[in-house]
């Protein structure tokens, strides 16, 4: 059962001006800690940013079966599989227990994230489901 659908559309120049205008405070604010580690080795820091920005609000957006106060941006996380691997999401803090809010005892969802660029621009669609077959 899908219990909500974002999307997130991101211009990468614009966050290519906020980061070099304030970069560390706007990576910290933005960027979990291993999300900043995988930045590191990337060649496109700027696309980079802007898809996690866009990641992240799209999962915002999607959470819309549920009170969004106090989901804060270290709340979702995305890494890829590997190197250039599939993105994947990590939920912790009021988001992780928000979504859990949404699930019986036993019972387990997922969050489904896709993401593109073309530049100028990134986009990020997520789904999130509940799985309603019983165990």
């Amino acid at each position: 059962m899908i219990l909500g659908i974002g999307t997130d559309l991101c211009d990468i120049r614009r966050i290519e001006k906020i980061r070099t205008r304030y970069q560390s405070s706007f990576d910290n604010k933005i960027l979990t800690q291993r999300e900043q580690e995988e930045l590191i080795h990337r060649s496109d820091k700027n696309a980079y940013v802007a898809k996690r920005f866009a990641a992240k609000e799209a999962i915002y957006k999607a959470f819309q079966f549920t009170d969004q106060d106090k989901i804060g941006w270290q709340d979702a996380e995305i890494l890829n599989s590997g190197n250039k691997g599939a993105p994947v999401v990590s939920l912790y803090a009021n988001c992780l227990n928000k979504f859990n809010q949404q699930l019986a005892v036993a019972q387990t969802g997922a969050i489904h994230l896709s993401l593109t660029d073309e530049y100028p621009y990134v986009m990020a669609y997520v789904i999130i489901e509940k799985n309603t077959n019983s165990i």
